[in-house]
């Protein structure tokens, strides 16, 4: 009866700190030349949850363009979100998440053109 009262305890105790986990996150990156604005946020309703999370695209003259998609991780950051420019028009996103699994992500926007999307 010991027992089964430490494992109940040292189960809730556990359950109880892993809901402190991140329930927002946000990361942005520009191009080098300003002309392109990428936004990542992200939020969950409690820390076992995926986040739910929206990349924004603000390129040129172009209508800010969106994309929606759930992410298994701890939280959204500089070491799990990285941002690849090649130049100023082509950038592949990847998104690290909790699993190793990696999610990547292809930007072109130029003046006369804008695409999204993941690959």
């Amino acid at each position: 009866m010991k027992n089964i009262i430490s494992i109940l305890f040292l189960t809730t105790i556990i359950s109880l700190s892993s809901c402190n986990g991140k329930t927002s996150a946000l990361v942005e990156n520009i191009s080098a030349n300003g002309k392109v604005k990428v936004k990542i946020s992200a939020t969950r309703s409690s820390a076992l949850d995926p986040f739910k999370t929206e990349i924004t695209v603000k390129a040129y003259d172009f209508k800010e363009g969106k994309l929606l998609l759930e992410v298994i991780a701890g939280d959204l950051n500089n070491e799990n979100v990285k941002f690849n420019w090649t130049d100023d028009s082509n950038c592949v996103i990847t998104i690290e998440e909790t699993d190793k699994h990696i999610r990547s992500f292809q930007l072109i926007a130029s003046e006369s053109q804008m695409q999204f999307a993941e690959i």
